[in-house]
């Protein structure tokens, strides 16, 4: 059976937006609770690309937790 994958930076070790180790995983790519409670409650960083989608969770843009929009940024 293999390892499960640290949830935020899917198992790479870097969280690739950043281009930085990831700080929940220390860089080993490990699952972890931490890592975890942050995805199911982060702040939407749409910002960061193309304020469509959070690079985070692949989900359409949202700006408050838990992932509903506070506004339209484009209608679809």
């Amino acid at each position: 059976m293999g390892k499960d994958k640290c949830v935020v930076c899917k198992g790479n070790g870097v969280i690739e937006l950043l281009n930085t180790p990831c700080s929940f995983c220390n860089g080993t790519g490990e699952s972890n609770g931490a890592a975890k409670a942050y995805l199911d409650s982060h702040i939407c960083q749409c910002i960061l690309l193309d304020r469509k989608r959070c690079p985070l969770c692949g989900k359409k843009c949202h700006h408050d937790t838990p992932n509903k929009p506070k506004i339209l940024l484009t209608p679809e």
